[in-house]
């Protein structure tokens, strides 16, 4: 079979479709109960910092209030300025930014990872799952493989946990 560049070009433009689809609200439903936590945090409000078109973070929000957070939204055209101002590395950057206590929380984290870390106290900055992988709340139903989540500080990230 040969490639021609207008199926190249076409199936290219498939793939940038797919992969931003998760950032416009289409009307879609709410993946929030797929996403159900039963667990604690010594947190009960947190700031979302987001850009106020990108549908994932309203489900990421619609994910947080259907467990039990109290979230106030930041909406902002410049959310890089906000990223840096945190202390987010570029290699941690998701589409949305949470002070979630003393941590930022930076995407589509699932609760249970933040819970973790409450409880162990590392000293980092936060915790970050960079992108916007599927299958984590806001972004979809859990999948069959484990959600890789990292923790970060403004000069590294490493492996924190999966989920």
């Amino acid at each position: 079979m040969t490639i021609t560049r207008r199926t190249l070009c076409a199936s290219g433009a498939t793939l940038a479709l797919a992969g931003v689809a998760g950032c416009f609200d289409l009307g879609g439903s709410s993946d929030a109960n797929d996403w159900a936590w039963s667990g604690s945090l010594p947190v009960d409000t947190v700031t979302q910092h987001h850009d106020p078109s990108c549908g994932c973070c309203s489900e990421y929000v619609d994910y947080l209030e259907t467990n039990g957070i109290d979230v106030r939204v930041e909406a902002t055209d410049d959310l890089d300025a906000v990223k840096r101002d945190l202390g987010v590395p570029a290699d941690a950057e998701s589409c949305h930014t949470l002070e979630f206590g003393d941590y930022l929380v930076e995407g589509h984290v699932p609760l249970e990872a933040v819970e973790e870390l409450f409880e162990n106290e590392p000293d980092v900055d936060g915790l970050t799952a960079p992108g916007m992988p599927q299958h984590s709340p806001g972004m979809g139903p859990p999948g069959d493989e484990p959600l890789q989540i990292y923790a970060f500080d403004e000069s590294a990230v490493s492996e924190f946990t999966t989920v």
